[in-house]
């Protein structure tokens, strides 16, 4: 998401939809419908500059002082040379998660471990870190396989995945997909029965099929009201959804979609969800219309 300016001020780093998109949001709030925000991944895009964080931090305060705000920690956090990031790249201006961690502080067992699990309502959600150690056997990786397995279907019957960069995006480029992050971590989202994988890091909107191994498992039908609803009383694979329009410069949807991709929008907004026992259902909301673009339904 990051931030944009109020007035004429100019920053080193400037996201175009940042404040429409949490003006947005903090409309939700004002409904009283909403009980907690989940922000994957490239939080503020400081990298480094701390009055940046604390114009961030006034941003996001009509709604983070309210409701949870819930983060998971992406490339423009964490990632710096020798710094035990997976990705050797400069993204964070050398903050290394330390500014991160300190202004979230998640449920994580230790510091500089940014990954974790809590429970609201039907909902378990699995929130991991892609810019730390995932490959088999590493000490994340066997958390991922323990919480997931650990979940009692029966009294939360939704598992939500998130992490910031995804595993499936029809854009190419630096956003392009990391089939060692795929080849490690896909089977457990399938092995797991996961709902719903949420990513970040491409800067738009994109939703799959029920997908695993680049093939699609099964197809949504639509329901009375012209709504994607996937059946999962008869699971077949995680649903994926790339959620990056928040508020960064938005990347142009591809017009060449894998057999996987249902719907690809570039437009500024949030994804709203809505959860119950039997229904998981999903809304992309455009910040500047609060229109609903898309909406899909998984079932029980």
């Amino acid at each position: 998401m990051g931030k944009t300016p109020l007035d004429a001020s100019e920053e080193h780093y400037i996201q175009p939809g940042a404040l429409s998109v949490i003006k947005a949001i903090a409309s939700e709030v004002d409904s009283n419908n909403l009980n907690s925000v989940f922000h994957i991944g490239d939080i503020s895009y400081a990298t480094g500059f701390l009055a940046e964080w604390d114009f961030f931090m006034n941003l996001i305060s009509p709604v983070a002082s309210r409701v949870s705000y819930m983060t998971a920690i992406g490339n423009h956090e964490r990632d710096y040379v020798i710094s035990g990031s997976v990705y050797q790249t400069p993204d964070s201006g050398g903050e290394c998660g330390v500014p991160y961690e300190t202004y979230f502080p998640m449920p994580t067992s230790a510091k500089d471990k940014p990954w974790y699990s809590i429970e609201q309502a039907s909902v378990h959600f699995t929130v991991i870190s892609t810019e730390h150690e995932w490959s088999i056997n590493s000490q994340q990786y066997e958390w991922m396989k323990k919480d997931m397995a650990s979940v009692n279907r029966q009294h939360t019957p939704w598992l939500v995945f998130m992490g910031h960069r995804p595993m499936y995006t029809s854009n190419q480029g630096f956003s392009s997909k990391d089939q060692n992050f795929i080849k490690a971590v896909e089977p457990l989202l399938f092995e797991n029965t996961v709902d719903l994988a949420l990513f970040g890091h491409v800067h738009n909107y994109e939703r799959t099929c029920s997908v695993y191994q680049n093939k699609c498992k099964a197809m949504p039908i639509k329901d009375q009201k012209g709504v994607d609803t996937y059946d999962n009383k008869n699971y077949s694979a995680p649903v994926h959804a790339v959620i990056g329009m928040a508020g960064f410069t938005l990347d142009k949807s591809s017009n060449n979609g894998e057999s996987w991709s249902l719907k690809r929008i570039s437009e500024f907004g949030y994804l709203r969800a809505h959860a119950t026992k039997n229904d998981l259902n999903l809304e992309f909301v455009t910040s500047d219309t609060r229109e609903v673009k898309d909406s899909f339904r998984i079932t029980k």
